[in-house]
Formats: C-alpha cells, structure tokens, sequence
C-alpha cells in the first residue's frame, strides 16, 4: 500500500524550508494556549473548593488557594513545556534518544536523591489542602510545639515558649495536634486536703460563676462552664475540675481567666488554698558532754 501523498501546500513549504519553522511555532501556540487554559481552570477548581470555607476562615481559605494554586499550575505547566521542548528538538531534527537516556539516568539520580525532598512537599500540598495548620496557630508537631509562623511547600516555621525557632519538614510530621482548634478549657483549682467534698464542689461553683460573669471571660464562652468534679486526690490536696466551652482559640485565655479569679478567691478566703507539704524538721545535734569536752581540751 502506497502512502498518501502531502498535500501541495505542505510540499510547497517543504521545498521553501518553512515547513519545520511552523511546526515550531505551532507546537509554541499550542503549548502557551494550553497553558492559559491549564491556568484558568486550575483556578477555577481550586477557588470553587474554597469558596466553601467558612466565612470567618476568609482570609486563611485566601492564602491556602494562593499557596496551592500556585504550585499546582507551576508543575502542570512545567510538565506542558517539557513536553513542547522536546517536541520542538525533534521537530529541528536533532536525535533525542541520547538525551532521553542521560536525562533517565540524571532523573533517577535525581529522584533518589532528592526522595525526602519530594515527600516533604507532597505532604505539605496535602498539609494545606486539609488545612491542618496555618499561620497562627498553636500546635504540637511531636518534634516542636508553639506557634506556628510561616508555612511553605516544604517545612512549617514554629515558634515555642522559649523563643526558639523550629524548622519542621511535613514529611517528618507523623502527627498533629492543633491547640488553636480546641474549643474546650479544662479547669483545675487545687484545694486543701481536708476540705469537705460537699464545699470544694461548692466551691468550684461559684469559680465557675464568677467565670461566666466576668466580662473579659464571658465573651469568649460559647457556653456555661459546668463542675466536672473532684480529678485528683493527693496527700496535701484535692483537685477539683470544671470544663468551659470557648470559641476557636480562646482556650488559653479563658484559662487564664480562670487563674486570676481562683488566686482572688484565694486571697477573699472564699476557698481554701492547700497548704505545702511539711517536710520533717531537721533533727537539733546534741550539745557535747562535759566529758568529751575535757577530753577535748586535754
């Protein structure tokens, strides 16, 4: 079977050496409008997913679809234009094959190498498509906790109590646990040990009163705070918890709350603070006897 002969103008071009330069040029048209098309409907997905975020969650939903959208068009497109040089190059007639081969050989090198790379930024795409974490936030990454002060593709900056910054790559993330999530306040007030069960209740509730009226306090509950009861039995004291339901980050300030208003009621008398365990007093040394004294002084 014979093959179908080119069309007259393809011929023509042929023979006036623009065949190949168009062919160019069309593998260049068609990669940069594949790129505006890739670009457009990345966005479009992206931003339809995170339309869906809470209104109050705005500006962290902003910078997620930044993040991502980001990323996702630089590889895509990448992968368009890897695929338009090469069409390119074996359009201009140079041989690929030994490029293909080195570029397999350099890429696996590449690949093996550079696999904890690789993992670190798979897991911090995922890291900001579930938001697990963001600027801001307080968590505890099991290799560092404190808050959170810069997320990338790569590693989360944190920051912790002492002022330390600590550098962690998601791929080494095994767990997280976001503290700016948590929406209940766990209150402990320590009493005296000898304090009857009947009065420590009574008075954890009339902490927990004083907590739902304070005005600082109050807005930052979402509900009343309700005595869960005695938690803790020691020699010295008994340790009585209350539990507070908070808007999203405000566990920690509704804590502290909590503390100024029990050191208050410790002052007033309202409650009995515990009493620091008494250690045994030192035994006093005996005064030396007149014997060994003039034995001494012999």
């Amino acid at each position: 079977m014979r093959p179908t002969a080119s069309p007259e103008w393809v011929q023509r071009l042929d023979r006036l050496h623009l065949l190949t330069p168009l062919r160019v040029v069309a593998v260049v048209v068609v990669a940069i409008l594949l790129t505006v098309v890739i670009r457009r409907l990345v966005s479009k997905a992206l931003r339809q997913v995170f339309e869906r975020a809470v209104p109050g969650d705005r500006p962290r939903a902003e910078a997620r679809y930044s993040a991502l959208s980001s990323s996702l068009r630089a590889a895509v497109v990448g992968v368009v234009w890897a695929i338009a040089v090469i069409t390119i190059v074996s359009e201009i007639g140079i041989n690929i094959g030994a490029f293909v081969a080195g570029a397999t050989v350099i890429g696996g090198a590449v690949a093996f190498g550079s696999q904890t790379l690789i993992r670190d930024v798979i897991a911090g795409f995922f890291v900001l498509a579930d938001d697990q974490y963001g600027v801001g936030d307080e968590v505890d990454l099991g290799h560092a906790t404190g808050t959170v002060e810069r997320v990338t593709l790569r590693t989360a900056m944190v920051r912790d109590g002492e002022g330390r910054v600590w550098y962690v790559p998601h791929g080494n993330v095994l767990r997280v646990a976001n503290l700016s999530k948590a929406s209940v306040a766990l209150l402990d007030v320590d009493l005296a040990r000898d304090t009857p069960v009947d009065v420590a209740l009574a008075g954890a509730s009339r902490l927990v009163a004083d907590l739902a009226a304070d005005d600082q306090a109050g807005a930052m509950l979402r509900s009343l705070p309700v005595v869960v009861g005695i938690v803790a039995v020691t020699d010295e004291r008994i340790t009585v918890r209350a539990s507070a339901s908070t808007r999203i980050g405000k566990r920690d300030d509704v804590t502290r709350c909590w503390r100024a208003i029990t050191l208050r009621h410790f002052e007033t008398g309202a409650i009995a603070r515990p009493t620091p365990f008494a250690s045994p007093l030192p035994t006093p040394s005996q005064p030396p006897t007149s014997g060994s004294s003039a034995a001494g002084g012999a």
